[in-house]
């Protein structure tokens, strides 16, 4: 194989996008690029190379990959490949008159360099028509079908589960909805002329994994009210119908369905379709319902469809549709970022299932799956990562930016942190999850009732610091800032867009308000306005007015509900916007009212337009959202994209980078022979893309092996024990106050601060990246992102900052007030505090000091707060609780785990099981606890969270107690248990101290405000480590209680 060393200096792009691959980089077994060797060919495609490559690091060595794969070249896929591509080069033979005319119309043989179809697209039509005209003519055309159907197979051993499905691997951005336009006019066209011929779908059937895809694709429906020209479907805009066929195209709307997989699902019936039993009481004693079946749910979703008919099935994200498989076993939780639990196979089988009871009524032609990850998910009951058995092409990721169809990412490489395994920004999650609102708004909501408001965002530095990187990065480039040869901006281009997607609905509301700003009410000053932490996100000015046209967007399950994002203002300002949208949807929509569009209707709008010029989205510049933006959201101005969720699985790493990785041009650039941008028509011109970059932070890639063989059977691991509460048990359930910190009041009076007792507060730099490199495995060009934010503040600000904060959290009256007479002699101490005792690791630049305004606010508050309160008496302090602020209960109720450890099974407590460390205590103090009759009830504190703050060295630490239990006492008094069998082997006497010195009458002296029973104290035992104590120590303590 020809191999050139030589690289173009700054266009990493190889090749045209509308030709086949002429060339590829160097790349190992492992997926990794050598950007500095170019291969001559196509790379053959291999199941095993990961997704999104990495840069090859170490000793350089000949990458022969076409060589070393040479084992694959009998896949499917490279078949195909081989067999389609003499197909072309021979002008398309043993095909119907009709589909030569649409493959010439659609491929031209013309020296112009731009045609109608990139050739991913080209690849996937020209392969579906193959397989459906041509392959059954030929030996090798017949072998390549038997191995479809040996695929098809591995669905199911039951034949009425084998669908002839078709699956089509194209990455996010290479345009999958014009090739099932294609498809849908190969197939219609076809059988408008052939009316006899059984080869040809009647009908076509659309079906899409939610609400804001399958809205995308009315594209797919015939635009009647418009010309030749000024039509806006897919046919017209991207001129894939020929001129002599334009007729035939409007009755091809009465013959095309789109939905959503949700609505395979039978409705209850009402009105008189209801039977006799329907609303009757059954044995189970529950009101009885009753449900269509599948021919009255296929005539709700078909109308006019004929049983019988010929029908052609288009999945879009087809990955989300499968059999479930229950693997042998335990069974398995899904562990936080994976993708498919109990309910992804739920839906999946909703999916599966109405396309198989489509197979009873209808001649299936064919069920076209598109997607860039048509793999099984982890949990779905095959090896996790294995392709689709019956993919026919693939146009990865890699191969699409070799072609330019997508920006090209750049991740974090390096930081000056100390982080070993990768840059701290690359997987921000993994080191702040522990400090962010576990539960979502909407649980928050419920819970509080009335008495929730909202609170100052209050996010880790890690997230805060990181935001003021990115956000930087993201200024400058808006400032035309731009890498070699990308191209710039001009007076018509839309703003740059960054995205935050997060965990839940709570961090994506706290992620919100740190950037776009809010209002609160404030029953002294009336309602008040904290502007947006950066200008140019945020949605107030500097006078607290509101912009007119917000740049910062929430878009959730939550935000869809409470935003309150669509007001009367809102709908002043869009109110064009708003009447365009409502002509669309009443085109898209002719049988539903465009009237009753909703504010949540809008809101998707808002996001499903970012970026597009005279449409509602078209000023947003951040969007901040949860899952909503992680698969057919396909704006094209995102250029920066922060990930603060977990990230357990190859496809949310793809489905959330992929909303970056859509060009804005696609404008053809000629290059000459030294690779430079050129003007020249010369005929060794080389057109290409200029290239477009993404920024991404905060998703993890790196290689996700996929199971090796087939697509069934279970993943190989250690059996795994599921940890969680038993709904059934809820009686049993455990809430505990969640404390952050304790508070010690200060009598009135001169304030003496003792700055050498509180000892030094630390900025540690060595978990928190300044400077951050970003790289890609496609040149040796990088970014920097560093941060700028030390030298923008100034000392008197950040003595200004933290005096607030001491007030905010440790001046306050009983009504929460702060007590302002205290500000001036606090500033001042805060002064000193911040030359005595504030001190950098892992930094030696002073001004990064000024960056503890970006630190835990409590902790530095606390701290300040203890060198107050260790120079008054003794005598006088009185100590309060300090909850967490997002979190200030937790319970029995979250907890959820996976261990493969020993386990007990219970029966007195709200969780499953108790899981052990070691052979035996564990379960023998489990077992005294279930067979003690003043035990209430009990729990293991694994996976509870239940900790208990002190101070170690002068540093903030947790103590784990081992057990809590509610019991009764001799009086009848339901008392708390705390129960410690270890002996707190580390740190004894600091975290007994804390526990009964501190935790306990901060708790018991404030239960109420704690939102705990009043009535209920909390206790503490220490028991012994022999076991054969434990009973009567137990015994001892509850009686004494």
């Amino acid at each position: 194989m020809e191999s050139t060393a030589l690289r173009l200096p700054d266009n990493p792009i190889l090749n045209n996008p509308y030709q086949e691959p002429a060339q590829h980089y160097a790349t190992d077994l492992q997926g990794n690029l050598d950007y500095g060797t170019i291969e001559k060919g196509r790379r053959l495609f291999v199941p095993e190379v990961q997704v999104v490559p990495g840069k090859h690091q170490g000793q350089k060595e000949v990458f022969a990959f076409n060589e070393a794969a040479a084992a694959y070249g009998t896949h499917l896929i490279n078949l195909i490949r081989k067999e389609v591509g003499q197909w072309r080069a021979a002008g398309y033979p043993d095909t119907t008159r009709v589909t030569r005319e649409l493959l010439a119309y659609w491929f031209p043989d013309s020296d112009s360099p731009k045609k109608k179809l990139f050739f991913a697209q080209r690849e996937a039509v020209e392969t579906a028509v193959w397989l459906n005209e041509v392959a059954a003519r030929s030996n090798a055309g017949t072998h390549v079908l038997n191995q479809l159907r040996l695929g098809q197979q591995t669905a199911s051993s039951q034949p009425t589960d084998q669908l002839p499905r078709v699956a089509f691997k194209m990455a996010t951005g290479t345009g999958k909805t014009v090739v099932m336009a294609g498809l849908i006019l190969y197939h219609y066209l076809n059988r408008r002329q052939y009316r006899q011929d059984v080869r040809f779908a009647d009908y076509f059937l659309l079906v899409a994994p939610g609400i804001t895809i399958r809205d995308r694709l009315g594209v797919l429906r015939v635009d009647t009210t418009g010309t030749y020209h000024t039509a806006k479907d897919y046919y017209h805009e991207r001129q894939l119908v020929p001129p002599a066929y334009e007729d035939w195209l409007p009755a091809l709307n009465d013959r095309l369905v789109i939905v959503n997989y949700h609505q395979f699902e039978p409705r209850t019936l009402q009105g008189n379709k209801r039977g006799v039993f329907d609303g009757k009481i059954g044995v189970d004693g529950k009101k009885q319902e009753e449900y269509e079946d599948y021919a009255q749910v296929f005539r709700r979703l078909l109308g006019n469809f004929r049983p019988g008919g010929r029908l052609l099935v288009l999945n879009d994200e087809a990955h989300h549709c499968y059999l479930p498989q229950a693997a042998p076993g335990k069974k398995k939780k899904t562990a936080e970022g994976e993708e498919a639990g109990a309910e992804e196979n739920a839906r999946a089988a909703v999916w599966f299932s109405g396309l198989r009871e489509l197979s009873h009524r209808f001649q299936l032609a064919a069920v076209y799956d598109l997607s860039a990850t048509p793999y099984y998910l982890t949990g779905s009951g095959y090896r996790p990562y294995t392709l689709f058995p019956w993919i026919v092409t693939d146009f990865g990721l890699v191969e699409a930016i070799e072609s330019g169809l997508v920006k090209i990412p750049y991740l974090p490489e390096k930081d000056d942190t100390q982080a070993l395994d990768m840059p701290v920004l690359r997987n921000l999650y993994e080191h702040v999850k522990d400090k962010l609102p576990k539960i979502g708004k909407a649980t928050e909501r419920r819970e509080k009732g009335a008495a929730y408001t909202e609170k100052r965002p209050d996010l880790p530095q890690e997230v805060v610091i990181a935001l003021d990187q990115l956000v930087a990065h993201y200024e400058e480039f808006d400032r035309n800032v731009r890498t070699r040869t990308e191209q710039r901006a001009d007076l018509f281009t839309a703003p740059p867009v960054l995205i935050v997607v997060c965990n839940n609905t709570s961090v994506s509301k706290e992620v919100y308000k740190h950037i776009a700003g809010y209002e609160y009410p404030d029953p002294k000053h009336g309602h008040t306005v904290v502007q947006g932490h950066h200008d140019i996100f945020s949605n107030y000015h500097a006078t607290g007015q509101a912009k007119h046209r917000p740049p910062t967007l929430l878009i959730d399950s939550d935000a869809l509900e409470n935003s309150g994002q669509i007001d009367e203002e809102f709908r002043r300002v869009f109110q064009d916007e708003i009447r365009q949208f409502r002509q669309e949807y009443r085109r898209l929509y002719p049988a539903r009212s465009a009237d009753d569009l909703t504010d949540a209707d809008l809101l998707r709008e808002v996001v499903n337009t970012v970026g597009r010029p005279g449409k509602l989205g078209a000023h947003v510049r951040c969007v901040v959202s949860v899952s909503m933006l992680t698969e057919g959201w396909d704006a094209n101005t995102v250029t920066h994209i922060l990930g603060l969720r977990a990230f357990g699985s190859q496809l949310l790493c793809e489905q959330v980078a992929g909303r970056a990785l859509r060009r804005r041009s696609y404008e053809l650039q000629g290059y000459d022979a030294k690779g430079q941008p050129t003007t020249s028509r010369a005929r060794d011109v080389t057109y290409k893309f200029p290239p477009e970059y993404a920024r991404i932070i905060g998703i993890p890639f790196k290689a996700f092996r996929r199971g090796p063989g087939g697509g069934s059977g279970p993943a190989p691991g250690p059996d795994l024990t599921v940890i969680r509460a038993v709904p059934e048990r809820q009686p049993l359930e455990i809430i505990f106050p969640n404390l952050t910190g304790y508070r010690e009041e200060i009598p009135a009076g001169e304030l003496r601060p003792d700055f050498a007792a509180a000892g030094k507060f630390e900025l540690d730099y060595s978990k928190i990246p300044t400077h951050t490199v970003l790289g890609t495995a496609f040149s040796d060009q990088t970014e920097e992102i560093t941060l700028k934010s030390q030298d923008e503040l100034r000392d008197h600000e950040v003595f200004y900052d933290l005096a607030s904060k001491v007030i905010r959290y440790h001046f306050t009256d009983l009504d929460g007030q702060p007590l302002l007479h205290y500000f001036a002699p606090v500033r001042q101490l805060v002064e000193q505090w911040y030359h005595q005792c504030l001190t950098l690791v892992h930094q030696t630049d002073p001004a990064f000091k000024r960056l503890v305004v970006r630190w835990d606010a409590r902790q530095v508050a606390a701290h300040i707060n203890q060198a107050i309160v260790v120079g008054q008496p003794a005598t006088e302090r009185r100590i309060r609780p300090v909850p967490s602020y997002y979190n200030p209960r937790g319970s029995t109720r979250y907890v959820q785990g996976q261990t493969s450890r020993p386990v007990f099974e219970t029966t007195k407590s709200h969780v499953n099981y108790v899981v052990a460390d070691t052979q035996s205590w564990e379960q023998i103090c489990a077992k005294v606890l279930e067979d003690l009759p003043q035990v209430l009830c009990y729990v293991k504190n694994a996976f509870l969270d239940f900790r208990i703050p002190y101070l170690r060295d002068g540093r903030e630490a947790d103590y784990v107690p081992d057990f809590l239990a509610r019991v009764r006492t001799q009086t009848g008094q339901v008392v708390n248990l705390i129960i410690e069998v270890t002996g707190m082997n580390k740190d004894k006497q600091a975290k007994k101290l804390y526990t009964e010195h501190y935790w306990l009458p901060a708790v018991n002296e404030h239960l109420a405000a704690l939102g705990l029973p009043a009535d209920e104290p909390w206790a503490f035992v220490e028991i012994s480590e022999d076991e054969k104590y434990f009973r009567n120590q137990l015994v001892a303590k509850i009686e004494a209680l």
